[in-house]
């Protein structure tokens, strides 16, 4: 199975770690990594603050990448970022 992983901003920036043990744990269990350094935050953040606007162009963003990846599965090692695309359908019309 190929997979993209999403890392997030957060852990990007303060738990680096925690990616690259994302990344031990996916290939031991027989996935393909592939990692797209474009990826940028999920809008979560300008999502929870009523930032509508941002929020949907970084869901956007968000969309363009990992459909492009080709992957079978976008992983993250973070559930808010991972609920925040269960919404975006409520940032399109």
């Amino acid at each position: 199975m190929r997979v993209s992983l999403f890392i997030t901003c957060l852990v990007d920036q303060l738990w680096p770690s925690v990616g690259t043990s994302a990344v031990e744990v996916l290939r031991r269990a027989g996935c393909e990594v592939v990692f797209d350094e474009r990826q940028t935050c999920c809008g979560q953040p300008a999502f929870n603050t009523g930032y509508r606007a941002e929020a949907r162009r970084l869901a956007e963003r968000f969309i363009g990448i990992f459909e492009e990846s080709g992957s079978d599965a976008v992983v993250s090692p973070s559930g808010s970022c991972t609920a925040m695309a269960h919404h975006f359908h409520a940032l399109f019309d």
